[in-house]
């Protein structure tokens, strides 16, 4: 049966980077028309070196260079070859705010012109400034050695969508690769490429992360190590190497008599960081290893939806490999986890900043900058706040205003949090005080920097499906945040809300007001308005800041606004059967729209009660009240179906087979459609919700398959005739989702 459901579309461009790598030399070179001394007697001019980071938000500085002296460096920026008649001479630093591919030649008379040199550089397409990522998930979300909460959290975060998608920019997905299921959390995976594991199946994660959009994946990458498949290094899918040449030659499977492998010289390289006892470190000096990694990020994560990445463990391996990965991926957001080593000294706070500023500085080596979470501003809250108990007295609050911080020195490469899987969740590590949780979001959701909210934090024990082997001890959502009125959860949503309304981003402005034991005050500058906000007790706002009205205040925080105007909640638009039902939160807000795709306006129809649309109609609108800015323009197509175009092999055509598909979606157990094409084109007309399907070759005649295929291995045809050999009876063609498309 033909479900009629509807489907919202959007398109994400993305763009390849190339970077060409050569000696770092002097810049400042002209154009001669006479020969000139060099460095070396050459024949041939040096190439140039184009600098620059090629993966940046708002602008970037490139410069070129060359090692022969006198040479002159001509550049496009249109990606054609450079010459004397073709091109811009270089004459100083280019400032790029846009997506270009940079060619340069260096060309001298009496010598030979150098070869082109090329690099992208690309501008990251982040949707909000303002934006704040969920975490979702917590230590306990497939707990270890309990089965029987397993393969259920997928549909946690799914059932949660309406909650997250209008709230969060990104949510930082559990890591998505099979695991070795003694560590049921997924920080040992075994089989990268199979995204079936302890938090559910690969298409319950397709489902979860098209449920939460717009809100976009973030995947959780744990390529520090790997698990083997049933023993300590035997690597399947992917392989990588022959014999043991991926896993660095001081990983404890050689020392270890133990090992099945112990005493092999059939070794990678030295570990490039930290070593990891637990399983083997894996070699990324090796491009085997890095083109598995590259392909698996492209090929079987960013197929399945996610645009970015949470790398795990990054102290254990060069920082530049994250560029590296980055780069070839096109990470639309990109943050890694550096918890230094040693412990956090409040004395000195620059130990653990510098350590984490220095490996942000190294993943830009590779071409591409990644963030990093703000350990040096966790250090700081645990010693302002207290941690691992509840009631400890506060104290050292200009302890927030140190540069050691990145949220103080470098907001815009800063991801802040108050505490995560690690620290806090059931393996309590390292957590805040609880009785200061509030305090804390006040602090990072008020200041520059990319704020990360915690599952527990968010989300209540019944929300999360009652899943878990705490009984929700850890879950803090319904408590009540000291001094106010409003549950932790209302307090966040506050907060975020505010966070928008002013324009606060990541790289706003931020001034110190004042910093002493008992308080710190701070005024941020955001793109729609500002505010001031103190934490701790004792200071009193003075008559330099008296067009700022108090805006909310709980124990050990209080905020003052100055320009805020609040923004219409964006309209939620749902489509059943062609009923059309518009809602805003918003209270008292006039909702106009559109059926034809249109931009609505003050003059388009006025939404009083549902209404019917038929195939095919885009629905668009927006809130606005007095005294409110507008919403963001919601929008909405009712489909039935899609067409579904497949590359397939030319043998599945022929005179002795029907060809039918398995499809499944959303809310559906699956159904078998006929299928059309010919050739290497296969056509199936399919329900709009759809999420997978296979396909099946039966004998000619046949008018409906009398078995059921299986959901959760999208992309296969199986053979069910004798007309042509094949490798098996089941599984005789497979591919990926990115080789298949939707039309209209």
């Amino acid at each position: 049966m033909i479900r009629k459901t509807f489907l919202a579309l959007c398109s994400v461009f993305v763009f390849s980077i190339a970077l060409t790598s050569c000696p770092q030399t002097s810049s400042g070179n002209t154009p001669t028309e006479t020969g000139t001394e060099t460095e070396t007697d050459v024949s041939t001019c040096a190439a140039p070196v184009i600098s620059g980071t090629a993966s940046f938000t708002t602008s970037t500085l490139v410069t070129i260079t060359s090692e022969t002296k006198g040479a002159g460096i001509y550049y496009t920026i249109d990606g054609t070859s450079p010459s004397k008649t073709n091109g811009t001479v270089y004459s100083g630093e280019i400032t790029l705010t846009e997506s270009a591919t940079i060619k340069a030649i260096a060309i001298k008379d009496g010598c030979n012109n150098s070869s082109v040199s090329s690099k992208k550089f690309t501008k990251k397409t982040e949707t909000s400034k303002s934006g704040v990522m969920l975490q979702g998930f917590n230590w306990d979300s497939a707990p270890r050695g309990n089965d029987s909460m397993w393969s259920k959290w997928y549909t946690v975060v799914k059932n949660n969508a309406d909650a997250i998608k209008d709230t969060f920019e990104y949510v930082w997905c559990p890591p998505p690769s099979k695991c070795d299921t003694s560590s049921s959390e997924g920080y040992a995976p075994s089989q990268l490429n199979d995204l079936n594991n302890c938090y559910g199946t690969e298409s319950q994660l397709k489902s979860m992360i098209k449920a939460i959009s717009p809100a976009k994946a973030i995947a959780d990458i744990v390529i520090n190590h790997r698990a083997g498949t049933s023993s300590w290094a035997d690597f399947s899918n992917p392989t990588w190497t022959d014999d043991y040449y991926s896993i660095c030659s001081d990983d404890e499977c050689f020392s270890d008599s133990k090992s099945p492998v112990y005493g092999n010289t059939k070794t990678g390289a030295a570990d490039t960081g930290d070593t990891y006892g637990a399983y083997r470190d894996l070699d990324h000096t090796n491009t085997a290893v890095q083109q598995g990694i590259i392909d698996w990020m492209n090929n079987v994560l960013k197929a399945a939806g996610f645009v970015g990445w949470r790398y795990d463990y990054v102290k254990g391996y060069g920082g530049n490999y994250v560029g590296l990965y980055d780069k070839n991926t096109e990470a639309e957001f990109s943050v890694g986890e550096y918890w230094p080593t040693a412990g956090y000294d409040s004395s000195n706070p620059s130990g653990w900043g510098n350590t984490i500023k220095s490996w942000i500085s190294d993943t830009e080596t590779g071409g591409y900058r990644s963030r990093a979470f703000d350990f040096a501003l966790k250090g700081a809250m645990n010693t302002v706040f207290g941690s691992n108990a509840s009631g400890i007295s506060n104290s050292n609050y200009a302890l927030l205003a140190d540069s050691s911080n990145l949220y103080i020195s470098q907001s815009g490469d800063a991801v802040t949090f108050v505490d995560n899987h690690d620290t806090g969740s059931t393996q309590k590590h390292w957590y805040l005080d609880p009785d200061d949780v509030g305090t804390a979001y006040a602090l990072i959701l008020t200041h520059p920097g990319y704020p990360c909210v915690a599952w527990n934090h968010y989300f209540t024990y019944a929300e999360s499906g009652s899943n878990g082997t705490d009984s929700g001890a850890q879950y803090m959502a319904a408590d009540i945040v000291s001094g106010t009125t409003n549950t932790l959860r209302q307090h966040i949503d506050k907060l975020i809300e505010l966070r928008n309304n002013l324009g606060i981003e990541y790289d706003s402005s931020r001034t110190t007001v004042a910093a002493t034991n008992g308080y710190y005050v701070a005024e941020v500058t955001g793109s729609k308005g500002n505010l001031l906000v103190m934490i701790g007790s004792g200071w009193s706002k003075t008559s330099s800041y008296s067009d700022y009205d108090e805006f909310y205040k709980g124990t050990n925080f209080t905020i003052w606004t100055e320009g805020l105007t609040s923004k219409c909640k964006t309209p939620v638009i749902t489509i059943t059967d062609g009923s059309v039902t518009i809602t805003c939160a918003t209270e008292g807000a006039v909702i106009r729209y559109t059926t034809d795709g249109t931009a609505p306006d003050a003059d388009s129809t006025l939404y009083t009660e549902p209404f019917d649309v038929t195939e095919g109609a885009l629905v668009k609108a927006y809130a606005t009240l007095t005294d409110y800015a507008d919403s963001s323009v919601a929008s909405c197509t009712y489909l039935t179906s899609r067409t579904l175009t497949v590359s397939v092999e030319s043998w599945i055509w022929n005179d002795s087979a029907e060809i039918f598909a398995w499809v499944w979606g959303d809310s559906s157990l699956g159904e078998w459609i006929s299928v059309t094409g010919s050739d290497s084109t296969a056509t199936i007309i399919v329900p709009a919700d759809t999420t997978g399907f296979n396909m099946a070759r039966c004998v000619q005649g046949t008018t409906e398959p009398s078995w059921t295929a299986v959901d959760n291995e999208s992309g296969r045809v199986y053979n069910k005739t004798d007309d042509v050999p094949v490798t098996s009876d089941t599984d005789s063609y497979s591919t990926t989702w990115s080789e298949y498309s939707f039309t209209e």
